[in-house]
C-alpha cells in the first residue's frame, strides 16, 4: 500500500471523531475574542495528542510539530456569528450565536489534521504551525496573531487556510497563486 493511501485510510478512520469535534463546538458558539470554551476545547483536544501549546493573542492557539527546514501554516478560525439558529437539529447552538459561516467545521478539520500530522511525525520534512484563530469575523483576530509574532519562531514560508464553500462539490480543493480571501474592507454602495 503506498503511503498515500494509507494515510487516506488514517483519515477515514477518524471521520466520526471529527463530526463529534464539529458537532460539539457547532453546539457552543461563542463569537469575537470571547472563545474560552472553544479555546478549551481545542487546547484540550491538542494535548490529548500530545502538542505543545501556546497561547497567542486572546484566544489563540498555535502548536507546532516537525523538524527544522521549511515552515507550513495551516490556520483555522473559531469565531461565530450572532445569528441564532433556527433549525432542529440534535446539534444546534445551544445559545443566541451560531456557526453559520462554518468555523466549527474549519477547527474540526484542522483538529484531524493534526491528529494525521502526530500519526505520521517520523514522516514530516520541515515544520508546521497549526493556528487557531479568533475574531476573524470581527476582523481583529489576524491582527492581533501577526502582531505576536504567529509568523516567526519559526519564519513561516508558506500558508493555507481551511475554508469550506457550499458552491465547490465535496472532495475539492481549491487553490491558486499567490493570495485567495486574503482581505476585509467595508464599503457602502448607492
Amino acid at each position: 500500500m503506498e503511503k498515500y493511501d494509507e494515510i487516506k485510510m488514517a483519515a477515514k478512520a477518524i471521520e466520526n471523531e471529527i463530526i463529534e469535534n464539529r458537532r460539539y463546538i457547532h453546539e457552543y458558539p461563542e463569537i469575537g475574542l470571547e472563545l474560552a470554551r472553544t479555546s478549551a476545547f481545542v487546547k484540550q483536544k491538542l494535548s490529548e495528542m500530545g502538542y505543545e501549546i501556546e497561547e497567542i493573542c486572546k484566544c489563540g492557539i498555535l502548536a507546532k510539530i516537525g523538524k527544522v527546514g521549511k515552515t507550513l501554516l495551516i490556520r483555522a478560525d473559531m469565531d461565530a456569528l450572532p445569528m441564532v439558529e433556527t433549525n432542529d437539529l440534535p446539534f444546534k447552538s445551544k445559545n443566541d450565536y451560531g456557526h453559520t459561516c462554518g468555523h466549527d467545521t474549519h477547527i474540526a478539520m484542522l483538529l484531524g489534521t493534526a491528529k494525521l500530522l502526530k500519526q505520521y511525525q517520523q514522516d514530516l520534512v520541515g515544520t508546521v504551525k497549526l493556528v487557531f484563530q479568533p475574531d476573524e469575523e470581527g476582523f481583529t483576530g489576524a491582527k492581533a496573531m501577526l502582531k505576536a509574532g504567529v509568523l516567526e519562531n519559526p519564519h513561516v514560508d508558506t500558508g493555507i487556510a481551511f475554508h469550506v464553500v457550499s458552491g465547490i462539490p465535496s472532495g475539492t480543493v481549491m487553490c491558486g497563486s499567490g493570495t485567495c480571501m486574503a482581505g476585509c474592507t467595508l464599503f457602502q454602495i448607492h
